[in-house]
Formats: structure tokens, C-alpha cells, sequence
């Protein structure tokens, strides 16, 4: 009985939500060293979210695993999108279940025009910006298309998306070596399954993370080191009851 808890550990880091600054929030206080630790897993449920959160998430993780000197292994579940892609592509090896949603390289912007809806409802916006043109293409108080304002935004997402691209190169060099036409389709804001991740170079392995970590360390026992928010704890705890 006394054994385990001499064993070495392996901590487990759940992201189960968007990329945003809860999540970001959460990493940071979920990191906690365990004694003996022979790796870091991190298992990733998202769709996505802001891509500076997701660098703040990268820089974190990594820097807990270098600092230990072990091994990162990410792992996707149901889907590891955009943002969700990011982080999953740090890992030293990725792995993919078969039906996992993987993918969507690229960076979106929505812009929703309400300004009729909002006259109609009886609303005035109050504006103040330095900047009108600004404003209105951001918030949405502007029917009319204004092509310099769209490329702006155009310009400013796609110094972004380069981002995003240069940090797939860095962490999956193998996608260089891709065709031309490979190359067009992963980049291009395209969702594959796991086991076409596989194929085009995104991931490495088919495996949920106990098999896999059982199978690379069977002398470890896993350990969730994920600090649920108090808020989402008693959801939990209501909904088991």
C-alpha cells in the first residue's frame, strides 16, 4: 500500500475550456511541482479562443517542464482547435484520439452589425473613440462597408496568422517538408480528424493519455494537478448529488 506513494509521478493538466484569461489563470495555479516526476501531460477539450493567452499558457508549461527537466506530452480529446492547436503543438509528442478534431490553423475575426437592430430597439450608442472609423468597425455601429477599415483589420489578424504559422513551423518541422497543396490545406483554417492529423504531420500518435503514459512509464502513477475553479467545484458537486 505504501508503495504509490513512493512512486514517481506524472502531473496531469487539464484545459477544458476556451483559451482565454480564466484558462491562463488556471495553468498558472495548477503548476505545481510533485516530488520524483518523470514527465508533464496535458490534455486538451478546446475550441480555441485568444491566441496571447494561448503564447502566456505555451510560455508557462514549457517553462515548468524545462525547469524539471522532463518530457511534455500533449494530448487532444474531443477537439484541439485554433488556440486549442496551439497549445496541443508544444508537446515533445502529441497524441490524437482517432475521431479527435484537430486543426483549424488560422485566426478569426466576427463582427456582428447591429446598429439597425440597435436603432430599431430604441438604443443610441454613445461613442468615444479617438479614432470613429475605429470604433464603429469594432463594435459594429457602422452599416457601411468600409474597405480601409477592412484592411486594416486584414493586415493587423495577419500579422497574427503569420504568428500562428512560424509557431507550427517551429514546434512540427515536419509540416515544412509538406507539398505545396498539403501546405495550403492545413494552413488554411482546416479541421481534420485525428487520424488525418497523423497523416499531414500535426500529431504523432492514436492514444488516450492512460494507455499511453502507462505504456511509456509503467512505474509512474498519474496524478491531476488541475485546480477546478471553487464556482465550477459545487456545479460538480450539485450535479452528482
Amino acid at each position: 500500500m505504501f508503495n504509490k506513494w513512493f512512486k514517481p509521478t506524472i502531473p496531469i493538466l487539464r484545459i477544458n475550456s476556451g483559451i482565454d484569461h480564466n484558462s491562463a489563470k488556471l495553468v498558472e495555479e495548477s503548476l505545481k511541482p510533485l516530488t520524483r516526476m518523470k514527465a508533464l501531460a496535458v490534455i486538451i477539450n478546446s475550441n480555441g479562443g485568444l491566441l496571447v493567452q494561448g503564447e502566456l499558457m505555451k510560455k508557462k508549461i514549457e517553462l515548468f517542464a524545462k525547469t524539471h527537466k522532463i518530457p511534455l506530452y500533449t494530448f487532444a480529446e474531443d477537439s484541439a482547435l485554433s488556440a486549442g492547436y496551439y497549445l496541443l503543438s508544444i508537446g515533445n509528442k502529441i497524441f490524437v484520439d482517432e475521431t479527435s478534431l484537430v486543426g483549424s490553423i488560422g485566426v478569426l475575426y466576427l463582427n456582428l452589425k447591429i446598429e439597425k437592430l440597435t436603432r430599431k430597439l430604441g438604443f443610441e450608442p454613445r461613442k468615444f473613440s479617438s479614432n470613429k472609423k475605429l470604433f464603429q468597425n469594432y463594435t459594429g455601429f457602422n452599416d457601411e462597408r468600409n474597405e480601409e477599415m477592412e484592411r486594416i483589420i486584414k493586415d493587423q489578424f495577419g500579422i497574427m496568422r503569420q504568428q500562428f504559422f512560424d509557431h507550427c513551423d517551429k514546434y512540427r518541422p515536419q509540416l515544412q517538408k509538406q507539398d505545396s497543396d498539403v501546405k495550403d490545406l492545413i494552413y488554411n483554417a482546416n479541421i481534420f480528424t485525428g487520424i488525418e492529423a497523423i497523416k499531414y504531420g500535426l500529431a504523432d500518435e492514436i492514444g488516450n493519455f492512460e494507455e499511453v503514459l502507462n505504456r511509456l512509464h509503467p512505474d509512474c502513477q498519474l496524478r491531476d494537478i488541475t485546480r477546478i475553479p471553487l464556482a465550477q467545484y459545487y456545479i460538480m458537486k450539485q450535479q452528482s448529488q
